[in-house]
């Protein structure tokens, strides 16, 4: 090889050496904010988690280029498991403050919505002032920023108990060259309840969605929905927690992408939390949907085998009375009397979640917002590296 040859290969590697090292997206991830109770008794209060987790991430890391919010954004008016009757009002002006608060974080206003199980019943009953309203319609806002989708790219469903409203059930984004799904919830499987799942229709549009944008099986993609999937408790306890009616389909969809992430929230609390790794909310899936093991204090994915990885994104509300603080927003809420969970809007203990996608490789942070001494805000919990495929 001459000596021309051999610097024309070393400044091939340099660049693309250089191009590893660039980043592509960085993303911050919110998930079970449940503003409820007496935060959704109008004029509504956002839940302080929430803002303190935005105001971390963009400290640490800058401004993002994607926000997701993962659902559960509203719950508990008063009920936790059947319809409510929350004005219409309220949750305009919820909406327009949480928004405003995540869109802060992000250098263009790219926040991409799910919804959650307990979003869905909020405005099951009509009020005085208004009729029967979808709790989940963030879609003016995505499309805002976004910009419309065709057709092509988002799967709508009806209501049978609301058949004027309209809701996505999986629609397409692609963010800086990368690609996300947003899946949610059926509305007739939510209604009345606390349960909730994805429809047959809706993980078959995303199968072939997947499958015609990375035939190959190596892009990178991100699915982002609200409910879990297999999950390891902080007790080491190994739990199925996807709804038996979609559970295989939705399985099967990650199969032949080993490059495809579930980002998802549902699980979340003092139960479901992270304190020296990142890995932890990491799971690596084997063929048979087993996780290779529980990831606890693993660094990066070298040497491990998997067909697909699901990651969650924490939880910004914990359940215990002792893991919040007393800031006097104390009600039911739409309700006189106690019905479920009278706590404050200031947890001293939630996470979230923040990526960085390369071109060979996605690093995950978890992060704290609160002041317990276990979960302290200050706390840099070690990243976790997947190296791509």
């Amino acid at each position: 090889m001459s000596k021309g040859e051999q610097l024309l290969c070393f400044y091939n590697f340099a660049i693309n050496e250089g191009n590893k090292m660039e980043k592509i997206l960085t993303a911050f991830c919110y998930t079970d904010i449940h503003n409820q109770q007496a935060m959704l008794d109008y004029p509504t209060t956002v839940r302080s988690s929430l803002v303190q987790a935005k105001d971390l991430a963009i400290a640490e890391f800058g401004l993002s280029d994607l926000a997701i919010v993962g659902g559960d954004n509203v719950s508990d008016y008063p009920h936790w498991n059947k319809s409510c009757a929350l004005p219409k009002k309220n949750f305009l002006d919820l909406k327009a403050k949480m928004h405003a608060c995540v869109a802060e974080s992000v250098k263009d206003g790219k926040v991409l919505y799910v919804a959650g199980n307990n979003d869905m019943i909020l405005g099951d009953i009509a009020t005085e002032e208004n009729e029967p309203y979808n709790t989940t319609d963030f879609y003016d806002v995505m499309d805002e920023a976004f910009g419309a989708l065709p057709e092509s790219e988002k799967i709508i469903l009806k209501s049978d108990e609301k058949p004027d409203e309209l809701y996505w059930g999986a629609f397409h984004y692609v963010v800086n060259g990368i690609d996300f799904i947003g899946i949610n919830i059926d509305p007739n499987t939510a209604f009345n309840s606390h349960e909730g799942c994805y429809t047959e229709e809706t993980l078959t549009w995303v199968k072939n969605k997947m499958n015609e944008i990375d035939p190959d099986g190596k892009k990178c993609i991100f699915v982002v929905g609200h409910l879990s999937a297999i999950y390891y408790f902080n007790n080491g306890h190994l739990c199925e927690t996807m709804d038996r009616r979609c559970r295989d389909m939705f399985y099967d969809i990650f199969k032949g992408h080993q490059n495809a992430f579930y980002l998802y929230g549902h699980v979340h609390g003092e139960d479901s939390c992270y304190r020296e790794h990142s890995s932890g909310a990491v799971l690596h899936l084997n063929e048979e949907n087993k996780p290779l093991d529980q990831n606890l204090d693993s660094k990066d994915s070298t040497g491990k085998e998997y067909a697909y990885t699901l990651v969650h994104m924490g939880g910004l509300r914990p359940f215990g009375g002792q893991y919040f603080e007393k800031d006097g927003l104390e009600g039911y809420g739409g309700s006189k009397e106690k019905h479920y969970f009278p706590c404050t809007a200031t947890p001293n203990l939630a996470q979230y979640l923040v990526f960085e996608v390369y071109s060979d490789r996605v690093v995950f942070h978890v992060r704290n917002t609160g002041t317990n001494p276990e979960y302290h805000r200050d706390d840099k919990l070690e990243a976790y590296t997947v190296y791509l495929a």
